[in-house]
């Protein structure tokens, strides 16, 4: 049946959250296809403006199913919407994101011709325009072209999860999303669907994505933690298939991340913080990117000793 585009089904699963702003465009995006979903659930995490009440009243082509919940964040919306669907396919789709209109019918086809080869994919994504509130947008074009679980060692290379397409089954085999994450946990489930069949990608811009105050750049302080428990996720179950010095490139790769976002912000203390968390871990914190790190930590050191006098 997954070699046939016309035999499959799709649903759409959209975790809401006051996006009484953009839900309708997103809504739009998604009527326009030229292949439509068999069904939208909408997952309404706690909104508090008028959101649900734009999706009740939505004029729909296809079934629109709207959850209610108290907020629990999106893995926890998104995995309502896996659970609740039947369909074969799960198009994970943002409240503020839109896609192209032929983005579904890309990915079916593509999916349906690598099944016909005997491939067994799990994921297939496209490329992302991602657009800052600031004007700025940023091209994410990593091609993906069959077996890439160790390449989700080094770096999540799914290019948003506005642009995921998934098999339905296998994403429930799994357990859907970790619900102890707020941050990271995306990537944490497409390695574990990487684990156990290929992924594939339309090498085209078939979804924009909106760079909001909600992204780390904006809040990094608020999803520190939750990335501190990625890190310990992620080695509990794949350290033993990392070396050594994998290892300690993953650890501080990732912390590395936020350190870098902290010093965007002018946050010196948390700089210094999160440096010496990844001193602590390997001496090779000194020379790491290029040692930028450790750059960005002596001049967090020098701001600070200046704000002290």
């Amino acid at each position: 049946m997954l070699n046939d585009p016309s035999a499959v089904t799709v649903c759409v699963v959209i975790p809401l959250y006051n996006a009484a702003a953009s839900i309708q465009r997103t809504l739009d995006s998604v009527s326009a296809q030229t292949r439509l979903p068999d069904k939208v659930i909408v997952v309404d995490d706690g909104s508090s403006d008028a959101g649900p009440e734009i999706v009740k009243h939505y004029a729909a082509p296809f079934p629109i199913v709207l959850l209610p919940q108290p907020n629990q964040g999106p893995a926890s919306a998104r995995n309502r919407g896996v659970f609740s669907a039947e369909e074969t396919f799960i198009a994970f789709l943002d409240a503020d994101d839109r896609w192209h209109p032929e983005k579904l019918q890309r990915q079916l086809a593509l999916h349906a011709d690598l099944t016909q080869q005997g491939r067994k994919v799990g994921l297939i994504d496209c490329f992302q325009m991602s657009e800052f509130s600031d004007g700025k947008r940023q091209l994410e074009d990593r091609c993906k072209h069959g077996e890439h679980f160790a390449d989700f060692m080094r770096e999540n290379i799914i290019n948003g999860t506005s642009g995921v397409l998934a098999v339905r089954e296998i994403i429930v085999a799994i357990g859907g999303f970790d619900q102890s994450l707020r941050f990271a946990e995306d990537r944490l489930l497409w390695t574990r669907i990487a684990e156990i069949s290929e992924i594939h990608s339309v090498p085209q811009i078939l979804h924009w994505r909106a760079v909001n105050a909600a992204n780390i750049t904006a809040q990094p302080h608020k999803y520190y933690p939750h990335k501190l428990r990625f890190i310990q996720l992620y080695l509990a179950r794949y350290g033993t298939r990392l070396n050594k010095q994998q290892r300690i490139y993953f650890v501080l790769a990732n912390h590395a991340e936020f350190l870098n976002a902290f010093s965007r912000r002018g946050d010196h203390r948390r700089v210094i913080e999160v440096f010496r968390q990844m001193l602590g871990h390997s001496w090779q914190t000194l020379f790491f990117f290029q040692g930028k790190p450790t750059l960005r930590y002596l001049y967090a050191c020098l701001k600070s000793l200046g704000n002290s006098r």
